[in-house]
């Protein structure tokens, strides 16, 4: 055993980040209690965060951030408040007097054309790369039914589209009849009248000269009969539109959304609706303007909603709300009947975490997340019916995300190989290349926290990282390496801290003093750095005994002269502890960096100290 005279020495290194679920004291050698506005270098070293600058202001409340490629054009679109803009050096206004409320987007193509499509919680709008245009004022009109007769008997062929109130009827002309009865009465309007010529052809007829229309009993009378020139074959062809109170809502009012089907992502899946939260809906394959109105399912019982959609190789998983009773996840599968017809089948799983934010989904590196009342989440395997099909991943943040208020309200995106989750003005990040066992045993994601970032909305553009607020600002983090520029928030401090758990060095019996030599922290060059070092002993507040530059050179154009360190290598740099600190119990070191236009990071501590004589309670 070591005798009083012994100098000890404690070390730091492989630094990492932070652990926010396990007491500060438990907290191991190479995490920190207390966590600030860092995130890893490329080697897993902490450092600060890059600040970010406001780019536009757009007045409304930030519901959603898109980036999107449509013919080899990239683009990020914005839904500000009751509008929607393109992004760019000047923001160009495409749309307004839209709903004021969250919803989500995807990439689709109809008729070999491609755009974004978006749902904002009451309208279903279309980007197509140059405007916004409301996907039901041009949706696709069903052929609801063919070989009718005149007295309105056929067979049904195509589902009405709910977000259409337009349909087509075809019929079989007689030598004789003039009055032709429609699927439906009290119509809105009759809109188009067709009839096969003698050749083959289709000849458009004229209202009020060729025929006239009764709304009120859905019915056509010709002038003259038009006989079907291909025995048993339709040779006319109505369309009509019949208003049905709330089916266009059944889609427009949806929040959640994904791409998923039979031989590939070719048809839209939607849910969120609040006035059938347990029910999802999809469209026609390669028509996202077509939801045949029979084309949903109740998603398990009860009432809890549907929150999102993972994919799970060739199935798609469903995930809801928990209650604590029912399932949370489902998987659904969908395969070609006899017909030719897509059938989509819905089995439940498991009973366990539901997710809380209908904005959290993401996949990163194969792995399906999102955020739960247990942390963020994976599902870790394609049989949901396992047990073992739902893990933890933010195992060192949850002691702070999830004492978060309102975690409904967070906003998720993938970053880089960072899973980004943002509340209440707080991100939390989890860096997805390297795994951490937490506390508990599970396995998660290295984690790390930031404040001041006010983020309503999320979007990553290549390596740019975008967020909106709730005041209409659009902000993105700097990707510059001059420290002046990059580290600030919008002219503000960056406030960046790591420190060491509250250590008792396994040794809580004995009082122990920090040597005033031979104690050193290793940080990592920056063109402009600087430290703070705090010492807090036995629970008292943090005490500074540090505050040096760490700049590697000087930055000529904004030199202080007072700071200017001629030493410039790229080596890292070190900063000595010379207060000696005695008879304490139990010792944390700070390490700060809250200067504008600084870089910081932490590498490496080294602390020495000999042990004292028994401790003994303190008052």
């Amino acid at each position: 055993m070591a005798n009083l005279n012994t100098t000890m020495i404690s070390v730091y290194e492989n630094l990492r980040g932070a652990d926010f679920s396990t007491p500060p004291a438990l907290v191991d050698k190479n995490h920190s209690p207390y966590c600030l506005n860092l995130m890893p270098d490329a080697n897993g070293n902490p450092v600060k965060r890059p600040g970010w600058q406001t780019r536009h202001r757009l007045g409304g409340r930030i519901n959603g951030l898109w980036h999107c490629t449509i013919n080899g054009r990239d683009c990020l679109l914005c839904h500000s408040g009751s509008e929607i803009w393109l992004l760019g050096d000047s923001p160009k206004q495409l749309v307004t007097g839209i709903t004021d409320g969250v919803g989500c987007g995807f990439y689709a193509t109809e008729g070999g054309k491609g755009g974004f499509y978006i749902l904002t919680s009451g309208e279903y709008l279309v980007f197509d790369g140059n405007t916004v245009k409301d996907v039901t004022e041009d949706a696709y009109i069903p052929l609801t039914a063919i070989a009718k007769t005149p007295s309105g008997a056929g067979v049904s062929y195509e589902d009405i589209n709910l977000i259409s109130p337009k349909r087509r009827e075809g019929f079989v002309g007689t030598e004789t009849d003039l009055v032709y009865q429609l699927g439906a009465d009290s119509i809105a309007s009759v809109d188009r009248v067709e009839v096969m010529t003698e050749t083959g052809g289709v000849k458009l007829l004229e209202k009020d000269t060729d025929y006239t229309a009764n709304l009120t009993t859905g019915s056509i009378t010709f002038v003259k009969p038009h006989p079907t020139p291909l025995a048993g074959h339709d040779n006319i062809t109505v369309t009509f539109a019949k208003q049905v109170a709330g089916y266009k809502e059944k889609v427009c009012r949806n929040t959640v959304c994904t791409m998923y089907g039979v031989g590939g992502d070719n048809r839209v899946f939607v849910s969120g609706n609040p006035a059938e939260a347990d029910t999802d809906r999809w469209s026609e394959v390669q028509r996202p303007s077509y939801f045949p109105d029979l084309n949903f399912a109740r998603i398990g019982g009860g009432q809890t909603a549907v929150m999102g959609y993972v994919k799970l190789g060739g199935s798609l998983g469903i995930v809801k709300q928990s209650n604590g009773q029912d399932p949370t996840l489902f998987l659904r599968t969908g395969y070609l009947d006899d017909n030719g017809r897509a059938v989509f089948t819905v089995k439940s799983g498991v009973n366990g975490a539901g997710a809380v934010s209908h904005r959290s989904f993401a996949l990163v590196n194969d792995e399906p997340l999102f955020l739960s009342g247990r942390g963020v989440m994976a599902i870790t395997t394609n049989t949901v019916t396992s047990q073992q099909a739902v893990a933890g991943r933010s195992c060192q943040l949850d002691g702070r995300l999830l004492a978060e208020k309102s975690l409904e309200n967070a906003v998720c995106c993938v970053w880089k190989e960072f899973y980004i989750t943002a509340v209440n003005g707080n991100v939390y990040l989890l860096d997805t290349r390297r795994g951490v066992r937490g506390s508990g045993g599970g396995t998660g994601y290295e984690g790390y926290f930031w404040d001041n970032v006010p983020a309503t909305a999320l979007a990553a553009k290549g390596t740019q990282l975008w967020f909106g607020t709730a005041d209409g600002r659009v902000c993105c983090f700097k990707e510059t390496d001059d420290c002046a520029e990059r580290y600030s928030d919008d002219g503000t401090a960056i406030r960046a801290v790591w420190s060491t758990p509250v250590e008792d060095e396994g040794r809580i019996d004995r009082f122990k003093t920090i040597s005033h030599k031979g104690c050193v922290a290793t940080f990592l060059p920056f063109m402009a750095s600087g430290c703070k070092v705090y010492y807090s002993v036995d629970g008292k507040p943090p005490e500074q005994i540090q505050d040096r530059p760490l700049d590697i050179s000087p930055m000529f154009g904004r030199v202080d002269f007072a700071r200017v360190c001629f030493f410039g290598g790229a080596n890292p740099r070190e900063i000595y502890f010379y207060t000696r600190r005695k008879r304490y119990k139990r010792i944390q070191l700070i390490f700060e960096n809250d200067a504008v236009g600084e870089g910081f990071g932490l590498q490496r501590i080294v602390k020495r100290y000999k042990l004292q004589g028994y401790s003994k309670n303190r008052r």
